[in-house]
């Protein structure tokens, strides 16, 4: 605990599956302040240990459970952590968040961060409960899909308050889009493949149970803090809304502003009432949730009782992510078709969003003629076959027949299907673009090009400033214009901003949704439980070093200005809007505004130098 007054606990959990060993280290204060938690304490710990020459799947690669200062709180909105490694997906920097109560949990059991390495013999589990860890054997749970897994485990722990990250068959097949799920597969950290890293080393699952307290610093300016924030967010009908509707809610009026892709990002019309809420999202909207002391409740709960697409009653989603890859970029429009692929998709262990990138790719292919029936098993993967989207699911998961080739990704898959696939394939560095179409906002070329692990759009898209109207007066950016100028500096400023509360621990939507009112009232938070005194100028400048030493990694393990690069459909045709992606001006305003050099994209020596890396200066120039 020395150097820290609250937030942290200041010890890292180090696991040998190899081995079977473990032990507990310090946090060093410095590492916590300088990176903040989550992906950026992961992240630096990343880019120190693991050499350019370990691929994804290689025993010296690290899988790194990481908790932010605000994780385990009063904090509100505030229930998400981080999962980092080198991804299968992209050879690059890796990284996945989860909201729920893992987070949390972890904390209360005595830990910041767990860093996994090595290879177990055999299908192992780790059990950590307030300080203590123990390797249990999983092969009575490998094959379990990971509800199946997560309620044996604690059935079999003796504790239903075991809070589980495991994987479904899709990271025991090592498909290279497999995710991590949490309470009781509800809950993913889905993207960039890190399921697949964990399926490689046998673990099974992370159980964690603790009775431990989170220290606050200034408890009495927490609890003022969280007192107003639960106040506005009760009272403010939009934050009331976004309540009622969850992420899905966005889906009909996105759609309509051409930002939803469908049928895998081309121009072609569907009518969204099917798929929208209010609207066909109705049929199956059963109930909501919240992750932990949210008191947004975000979370869809589902039922599909009868049917063809009927599954276990009350369980979650989709989310609107989900509701744009599976439904309208396959051109499907039955919520209730799309609600049994994510369940699925939980089940087995996916990120929907790759999933549904990845057929929509498929089913174009198909539709072309670069793909026929004796390729695809005998299933035809035509765009608005729900049937064919659920029956590809299970085989991608199970690797099974074409789905081997699909569980690969798009990009890979294209370069085995060959005949031209690659234009189909809609990723950024090998991970499939997210449900946002950046043809409607010019901010999103330069971030989507940029994004350390490519086609985020949680690593912070100016959408909700440069469309929607969120002020970002705080953050020193002027009213949006039509022009794509400014566009490339704005997304630098967002993706700083979006850095520094994820990596905190706070969710996404505690700052889109404008929970905290202003940007100053995260900072505000943020001190009153570490005790530090950051301004809102610190904590960009922290999520600016979590940024480069994030894009370091990159440029150790290979990553070029050619990596740098949007999908040649936005670039050339033109969306539902009309517009295609415009970066002649933002990408180099872009670079400009990040201290990168143009040609090579690596940050340049004096960027590094002012962000406090030396050490990664010297190393990336010599």
């Amino acid at each position: 605990m020395s150097g820290f007054r609250g937030g942290y606990l200041g010890k890292i959990l180090r696991i040998d599956l190899t081995r079977k060993k473990h032990l507990t280290q310090p946090l060093p204060p410095e590492l916590a302040y300088n990176y903040i938690g989550g992906y950026g304490v992961g992240g630096r710990i990343l880019y120190d240990e693991v050499p350019p020459w370990v691929g994804a799947f290689d025993p010296q690669n690290l899988l790194i459970f990481a908790t932010g200062p605000v994780n385990g709180t009063p904090t509100p909105v505030a229930g998400r952590h981080s999962v980092v490694s080198k991804s299968p997906l992209t050879g690059f920097f890796g990284d996945a968040n989860a909201g729920g109560f893992w987070g949390a949990e972890l904390k209360a059991a005595g830990y910041d961060l767990v860093v996994i390495t090595g290879r177990a013999p055999k299908p192992t589990y780790v059990f950590i409960r307030d300080g203590e860890v123990r390797f249990g054997d999983a092969s009575p749970y490998w094959g379990m899909d990971a509800r199946a897994s997560d309620r044996s485990l604690k059935r079999d722990l003796g504790d239903a308050k075991i809070q589980v990250s495991n994987i479904g068959q899709a990271g025991e097949n090592l498909v290279r889009f497999a995710g991590i799920l949490t309470d009781e597969a509800n809950r993913i950290a889905g993207r960039c493949g890190l399921g697949a890293v964990m399926g490689f080393m046998k673990l099974k699952a992370v159980a964690v149970r603790g009775e431990g307290k989170v220290p606050i610093a200034h408890p009495e300016e927490l609890r003022k803090i969280s007192g107003e924030v639960i106040k506005f967010v009760k009272e403010d009908k939009n934050v009331q809304m976004f309540s009622k509707g969850g992420t899905p809610l966005y889906f009909g009026p996105l759609w309509q502003l051409g930002d939803t892709p469908g049928f895998n990002y081309t121009a072609k019309q569907l009518n969204p009432e099917g798929l929208s809420w209010p609207g066909g999202y109705d049929a199956i909207l059963s109930g909501t949730r919240s992750c932990y002391l949210c008191p947004i409740g975000c979370r869809r709960i589902s039922t599909v009782k009868e049917g063809a697409y009927s599954f276990e009653p009350n369980v979650e989603g989709p989310e609107y992510e989900t509701v744009s890859m599976l439904g309208s970029n396959c051109g499907v429009t039955d919520a209730k078709a799309v609600a049994k692929a994510n369940d699925l998709c939980n089940l087995f262990g996916l990120d929907t969003i790759s999933t549904g990138g990845t057929i929509a790719f498929a089913m174009e292919c198909f539709e072309k003629g670069l793909l026929t029936k004796e390729d695809t098993d005998g299933v035809d993967l035509r765009f608005g076959n729900a049937e064919a989207m659920i029956k590809m699911i299970e085989k991608i998961a199970f690797r099974d027949g074409f789905g081997d080739i699909l569980a690969e990704g798009s990009r890979r898959a294209a370069k085995i299907i060959g005949k031209g696939a690659e234009e189909y394939a809609i990723q950024v560095k090998g991970v499939e673009l997210a449900a946002h179409d950046p043809r409607v906002f010019q901010g999103g070329g330069p971030h989507y090009a940029c994004a350390i692990t490519g086609g985020r759009h949680t690593e912070g898209i100016t959408i909700d400033w440069e469309i929607l109207g969120r002020p970002r007066d705080s953050l020193g950016l002027p009213k949006p214009t039509d022009s794509p100028e400014g566009k490339g500096v704005a997304a630098k400023v967002i993706e700083d901003w979006t850095a520094f509360i994820s990596s905190a621990g706070w969710c996404w939507f505690a700052d889109i949704n404008a929970a905290y009112m202003v940007e100053e009232n995260f900072v505000k938070t943020f001190n009153a439980v570490t005790g530090l005194n950051l301004t809102l100028k610190d904590a960009l400048l922290a999520g600016e070093r979590i940024i480069n030493i994030r894009k370091a990694f990159n440029v150790k393990h290979g990553a070029t200005r050619a990596d740098d690069k949007l999908p040649k459909r936005l670039l050339e045709e033109k969306g539902r809007t009309g517009k295609v992606v415009d970066l002649s001006k933002t990408l180099d305003e872009y670079y400009e505004a990040r201290g990168w050099d143009k040609n090579t994209s690596k940050p340049t020596k004096e960027t590094l130098i002012k962000l406090g890396l030396t050490d990664v200066a010297k190393e990336i120039w010599g």
